[in-house]
């Protein structure tokens, strides 16, 4: 076992002197790299934060609900504990008829014409109403959360405006299919050039190649620098992609507080995503070892001993 580990930590060392004797190149490709994984990474940056930006809009997704003008107020406690006692419910409050009336009175004061109409009504016509916020702001859950408010007696009518949620759905959904089709795309490119960068270093040490197939080594132990090499290309291109995304993020910040200032708002990006960077080093080692072996593999099984 220590003997297996020695072989693997010697040719890691091996492979970083190499590329250390290659600085301008290795940081060439690892900058390729980088900016590859950079496109998604924006996307995906503001795909998110659009995403959470949605709970801070609670009012739009305000469902009115107006009890049946001949509702007392035993009626309306029950309604108040089986509202409580919904679990897709984040919060609710009652406005009663009385107050909703004298509300109106008093906007309309300054309405002359509005304001004698209002004072004609013989009673009042508004009804006691629960304003409740969701959880969810999700369409479906919210159009399923209006049913069931719907169905509780003594409601006469449930009031939810969900297109603004139905097209920030969709919008978010688009922007997923794009980091998707994007990122497809990107790692295409990727394969090819780490796999033609592996390539062109196995036709530089085709000697060393040959010699180590007539002392009988085999493709395994042969792949096995190369792979290391994809691997580091892949993990130096991702800390350096994880590096521009946080200048990227920190040059946007300055600009948005700014704008957040003027609206007396705290709005930012946050400069350290744990998720993201996590799964672009993960992803660009495993792009890396990917291309290193389909590169490696059938160059060195195409290299022959005469």
């Amino acid at each position: 076992m220590n003997n297996w580990i020695n072989q693997h930590i010697q040719t890691i060392k091996l492979v970083l002197g190499r590329m250390q004797n290659n600085t301008l190149s290795t940081f060439m490709i690892s900058l390729v790299i980088a900016v590859a994984l950079c496109v998604p990474g924006l996307f995906y940056l503001g795909v998110d934060h659009l995403s959470k930006f949605t709970n801070h809009m609670q009012d739009e997704t305000e469902i009115s609900l107006f009890l049946k003008l001949d509702a007392d107020k035993d009626a309306v406690t029950e309604i108040g504990e089986v509202l409580a006692k919904n679990d897709s419910i984040k919060s609710f409050h009652l406005v009663s008829k009385e107050n909703a009336w004298q509300a109106l009175k008093n906007k309309t004061e300054a309405d002359n014409e509005t304001d004698s109409k209002i004072a004609d009504l013989e009673k009042n016509p508004l009804p006691d109403a629960f304003f409740i916020q969701a959880k969810s702001t999700e369409p479906e859950a919210l159009e399923t959360l209006k049913q069931a408010l719907q169905s509780i007696p003594g409601v006469e009518h449930v009031l939810l405006n969900t297109d603004w949620a139905k097209r920030l759905s969709a919008l978010l959904t688009l922007g997923k299919k794009i980091i998707l089709f994007v990122t497809a795309l990107l790692a295409v490119a990727l394969l090819v050039i780490i796999g033609n960068t592996i390539r062109m270093q196995i036709l530089t040490q085709k000697d060393e190649v040959i010699v180590s197939k007539l002392i009988g080594a085999t493709n395994s132990f042969i792949r096995i620098p190369f792979l290391y090499a994809g691997i580091l290309y892949g993990l130096f291109g991702g800390l350096l992609a994880i590096f521009m995304l946080m200048l990227a993020v920190k040059v946007f910040n300055l600009s948005v507080q700014q704008l957040s200032s003027l609206y007396s708002s705290d709005f930012s990006l946050p400069l350290f995503n744990g998720q993201l960077f996590i799964g672009i080093i993960g992803f660009a080692s495993f792009i890396g070892w990917l291309g290193s072996y389909l590169a490696v593999s059938r160059s060195i099984a195409s290299i022959k001993i005469n």
